[in-house]
This record gives structure tokens, sequence and C-alpha cells, in this order.
């Protein structure tokens, strides 16, 4: 007699959209049909045959982190029911069940018994005691032995049909599964970091040392984490070389007029200080002598041949960082109609590269960081770098700016 798979859950949260939802979005009035439709919950199953190697706690906070800033663009389904007329948008959230199966995906696979299916649905498949009444979306993600994954999705076809639930997947998906993120650090926040990063050698850090240090830093945990030992590291800084050499070339010079700036550390671990006056030192030297080695080796690149050799053995981790932090990319990118609200960059494919570029108002700075997918999830949740660092929030845009989106769709 074959044998029932059982699961245990391990526990049930509410998640809630990363960001509050506007307060003149928060009452949606249903369609006609939708007001004729029944609060029943659609169940759909997803199976996954993932390695023996998926660390289960890891994946399961990357789906929360990844489903909290989703229901930020998809915020009806965090809210309630009101009445047959209206959705109430109050971001009380959805609900998140984790589980652990006792027994192999393959288990299923060989004889894919829908009954067994229950035990990977919320409420074990007894009914919908919370339908019309509770969250509009319940989900269910369980663990195999093996390392597979099922994920449940249980949604109030109130609002929700299977196209709707195909997209909001889709989207949830493409949010778990990116290998770069956006941080955004106010003014407010460079500042306590400056302060904190000074010393004695360095007591007046600039913005972009201070943050390009805290980056590194956790950077470099993050990969100790992963890889379970420590590894030298090697930081490059891009440097524009327009104004370093002699005589200056013009601003409006074309081609790659870029030096690049070496820092390094050993093994050892680092406190920000520490970071900062290392990159202190690499600017100093490259500004007495960047030029002048770079004409002399026509290298780049200045690093000892030891070093050369780590990284070409992949026996270092190296960064590259560039700051657009001076250059004109709001106001230069305006086409008559105004200067851009946002400026983004796609996903690269080379990992541990990292892009510094104004906030739109000037005041801040937003960091895209692109590391590799092990290290990513383990730098985001940092909680030396969230003390200081915003996970993607929303684009501000000024009132001025919401009032000629408005006139716009208007037409």
């Amino acid at each position: 007699m074959k044998r029932a798979l059982k699961v245990e859950i391990q526990g049930r949260e509410i998640i809630k959209p990363s960001h509050p939802t506007p307060h003149h979005l928060r009452n949606l009035e249903l369609s006609l049909l939708d007001q004729t439709n029944y609060s029943l919950y659609v169940c759909t199953c997803f199976l996954y045959k993932v390695n023996n190697n998926v660390k289960a706690d890891q994946v399961s906070q990357r789906l929360k982190s990844s489903l909290s800033e989703t229901l930020t663009k998809f915020y009806p389904f965090a809210g309630r029911v009101k009445d047959d007329f209206s959705i109430e948008c109050n971001d009380e959230g959805v609900e998140f069940i984790d589980g652990r199966a006792d027994g192999f995906l393959s288990e299923y696979l060989q004889n894919p018994d829908q009954k067994l299916l229950t035990e990977f649905q919320p409420f074990g498949g007894k009914g919908d005691p919370i339908a019309g009444k509770g969250p509009l979306l319940i989900l269910q993600v369980t663990f195999f032995k093996c390392g597979g994954v099922a994920i449940t999705t249980l949604s109030s076809h109130k609002l929700i049909d299977a196209l709707s639930s195909s997209i909001f997947i889709s989207c949830w998906a493409a949010v778990a599964r990116a290998e770069s993120n956006r941080f955004v650090f106010d003014a407010s926040k460079l500042a306590q970091l400056q302060a904190e990063v000074a010393s004695a050698s360095v007591p007046r850090p600039s913005r972009v040392e201070a943050l390009t240090a805290l980056i590194w830093k956790c950077a470099r945990t993050a990969s100790r984490s992963n890889r379970g030992f420590a590894r030298p590291s090697l930081l490059v800084q891009a440097v524009n070389l327009r104004s370093v050499v002699v005589p200056p070339l013009s601003e409006n010079s074309v081609g790659n007029s870029i030096g690049f700036m070496p820092a390094q550390t050993s093994e050892k671990e680092m406190e920000l200080q520490e970071l900062v006056c290392k990159l202190r030192k690499a600017k100093d030297e490259f500004s007495n002598n960047g030029i002048q080695t770079l004409l002399e080796t026509k290298s780049i690149l200045n690093v000892s041949e030891s070093t050369r050799d780590k990284f070409e053995r992949d026996e270092i981790d190296f960064f590259s960082f560039t700051s657009m932090i001076s250059f004109p990319v709001h106001e230069g990118a305006d086409f008559g109609w105004g200067k851009p609200i946002h400026v983004t960059f796609p996903n690269y494919t080379t990992p541990n590269v990292v892009i510094l570029v104004s906030t739109e108002d000037g005041a801040g700075i937003e960091a895209f960081v692109y590391l590799s997918p092990e290290d990513m999830p383990i730098f985001e949740r940092s909680q030396e770098l969230l003390s200081f660092a915003t996970l993607n929030p929303p684009v501000q845009v000024n009132e001025k700016e919401k009032g000629s989106f408005a006139s716009k769709s208007s037409l």
C-alpha cells in the first residue's frame, strides 16, 4: 500500500505590501461580474524539481520578501472584501504558510494521485473556512526532503480570476528571481553613515567613500557566509581621467577616458572605518602615481602579480564600483518635457558590479547592486545595510509631476 505524504506546518505569517497603499487607492469598486461572483477559493499547485542543496529557510525568506514587494503592485490582493460592491485595500495582507513534507517529490510524480495534493494545500483541502471574510490570497510553500518545492495558491474568485492569478505569479516570480537590487539611501542616512565611518585618519569621508565601504563590507560578508570561509577582496573604482591628465581633456571628449583605482583587503574581517581608510589611501596613490603608472605599464589596473594570479584562479572576491554621482544623468536627459523622474539600469550579467547614481532631487543616492544569485539573498537581508538603506522603495514623484501624469492620462 502506498504511503501517504504528510506535511508539517512550520509557521503561518501575514505578509503585507512593503509600502502602504496611498489613501486615494484604498477603495476598489467591483465590476458587475465581480459583484455577482462567488467568494470561493480556487487552488493551483506548482511543483518544482530542485536539487537537495536548496536551503529551505533562505528560499522561504526570499519568497516572503519578494511577495511583500509584489503586493505593492497588486495591492487589492492584500485587502479584504468590504461588501458585495467593493474591496477595502487596507494592506491587511495575504497569508503565507511554510511547510515541510516527510517524503520526496518523486513519490508523487511516480504516481500522481490528486488526493496527495491536499497536503500541499492550505487547510488540507478541507473547505474554505474564511472565504469572503479573510485574506483574498493564501499561499503555501512546501519543501520536500529531496529539495523539491511545492507552491500552492488559494485565491478568492471574488476578485482574482485565472488570468489575474497567472499575471500575479509571473510578477512575483520575476521579483523573487531577480539577481540585482536597488537600494536607496536618503540624505539623513548618508550623513549618519559618514559620521559613523569617520576616523582620525579620514575625519571627513565623502558620501561615496562611506557608501562604498558599507556595500563592500556587506558584500564580503555575503560571500563569506555563502562559501563558508573568507577570501581576500579586490575593489576597483572607475575614475574619470579627463580632469586628471596633463593637459586635461575636455569634458566633452569621447572615448574610454577612465582608469581604475584598486583597493585590496586580506581575508580578515574589517570594520567600516578600516575600509574607508583603504579607499582613501587608494585614491591618494592613484592621484599621485596613477597616470604615470598607467603610461609605464600600459595597464588600466595596477595590481601585483600575486593578486592577478588569485583573480585568474578565482581565489579573490572582485568588486567593480562606478559612481555617477557627479554626472548630469537627470539634468542632461531633458528632451523638452522635463527631467526623467527615475534613471535605472538593466540587469548586468557580470556579477559583483555596483553603480551609484544620485536620486532625482540630488539629496540621496541610489545603489544598484549586482551580485551572484547565491550572494544576493544574503546581502539584501544584511541588517547593517538595511539600517541605512531602503530596499527598492517606490520612486518618489513630486506633486507637480503627478499632476502632469493625471492630465496626460485624461487625454
